[in-house]
């Protein structure tokens, strides 16, 4: 997406404005690498890991209903079921991390891990709290509008975007909220008083201190200066705004299906033209479409499925996220129906241009050899392969990767 974006979405097929990179990565990639140069050189000194979908307190909003159901009760019964619905969503995200450990998300393991590598002089955290994890358009611009807080503390607390940098990791829609985060930091007054008219008061409190946060400053935000967002199976979703951040970096686990066109992937779902599509030809379709996302034949296939028009509906605020979606997916060419009926023809149609390659920023595909078996199966295919990025044992990899790729401070930043 081009500068001043306004939270326009991209659109399938993309045009990526610089070539991708395509390549296959080893575990031993990194073993003679320094990585105490994300401080010394890079001038990182702060590195935020952030969970996608599904990974967090409250990923199918059973908990934000139970909530919206007490909203008219007593004080009393409040007083009695908040702390317990509080607890519940900390045992969520405990049973969470107990089940997938290091797969599909970022766990205390692999924040510590990354603590041990990068050496005292930077901090490794995990937002906490930590977001819901919907699959819904208002999840993830809730997450935008924390992860906005979240750099205007660290501003409160003396980081000076001049000279210091901030890296946000984002797995899979954790990407696409970093998307929207980019367009609020680019603070184009007309595009934000849209987005947040757009939410209504569903933001909550976050939401409120965010436009407070963006109405102190005449254009983009001091923190877009230092930011370095870099994304781990990101569906190609809401556009990047490149005023909104220094660096724009993507990771995909990757397969290449043309030698001749090595970012080149598959659909999503397989489907059979109109003069193919009688039973057989529906069934084999769905087969391959199975066994492909089993296998991790073609690399992540969450990535290339979870497109707009898939996701869930909350289970409260239902007309905010409605309005939401409407505005953030003004400028595709067919809007997606509510209906999962009328929905499903049009995104086919998405599906049909594979599109894996975000517009802005760097795209690095990377093919991940097998290495050994978990509990989703063999590493690379966790997840229809959309677990391997979270993995402990492929961090040392991913940042040497990164680190080649990375600005120094005294280089102009420059989004491509």
């Amino acid at each position: 997406m081009p500068r001043n974006n306004a939270f326009e979405h991209q659109t399938y097929p993309t045009v990526p404005t610089v070539e991708p990179l395509v390549q296959a990565v080893e575990l031993q990639a990194a073993d003679a690498v320094d990585f105490s140069r994300l401080h010394s050189e890079f001038g990182i000194s702060h590195i935020e890991l952030v969970h996608g979908t599904f990974a967090g307190t409250d990923p199918f909003g059973i908990h934000a209903l139970m909530r919206s159901l007490i909203a008219d009760a007593s004080p009393t019964l409040q007083l009695a079921l908040t702390p317990v619905i509080a607890r519940l969503e900390e045992q969520t995200k405990k049973f969470t991390e107990t089940v997938t450990a290091d797969i599909a998300n970022f766990n205390e393991t692999f924040r510590a891990r990354f603590q041990e590598l990068a050496g005292e002089e930077l901090i490794v955290s995990r937002p906490e709290p930590t977001w819901s994890s919907e699959n819904t358009h208002l999840a993830r611009a809730a997450l935008a509008v924390r992860l906005l807080c979240r750099l205007d503390d660290l501003q409160n607390q003396g980081l000076d975007p001049q000279f210091d940098r901030v890296m946000f990791w984002g797995h899979s829609h954790a990407g696409n909220g970093m998307a929207l985060l980019t367009n609020l930091l680019a603070n184009d007054p007309r595009s934000v008083a849209a987005f947040f008219a757009a939410a209504g008061e569903a933001l909550g409190e976050d939401g409120r201190r965010a436009r407070e946060i963006l109405s102190r400053h005449d254009g983009p935000h001091p923190m877009a200066r230092s930011l370095i967002i870099v994304t781990f199976g990101t569906p190609v979703r809401y556009g990047w705004d490149v005023t909104g951040c220094r660096q724009l970096l993507h990771i995909t686990h990757h397969r290449p299906v043309d030698e001749h066109q090595p970012a080149q992937t598959v659909p999503a779902v397989h489907s059979p033209s109109g003069d193919e599509a009688g039973f057989g030809a529906v069934v084999t379709s769905l087969q391959q479409t199975v066994f492909d996302a089993l296998l991790a034949r073609h690399g992540d296939w969450v990535q290339t499925f979870a497109i707009a028009g898939t996701d869930l509906q909350p289970t409260v605020n239902r007309e905010a996220n409605q309005s939401l979606g409407e505005y953030l997916e003004r400028n595709l060419p067919n809007a997606t129906p509510q209906s999962i009926k009328e929905r499903l023809p049009i995104v086919r149609g998405r599906w049909k241009t594979a599109t894996r390659l975000h517009t802005d920023g760097q795209n690095l595909l990377l093919t991940y050899p097998p290495t050994r078996l978990t509990r989703f199966g063999n590493a690379h295919q966790s997840v229809f392969g959309h677990g391997v990025y979270t993995r402990t044992e492929w961090l040392p990899a991913h940042v040497g990767l990164l680190m080649q790729q990375l600005q120094r401070p005294g280089e102009d930043a420059q989004i491509q």
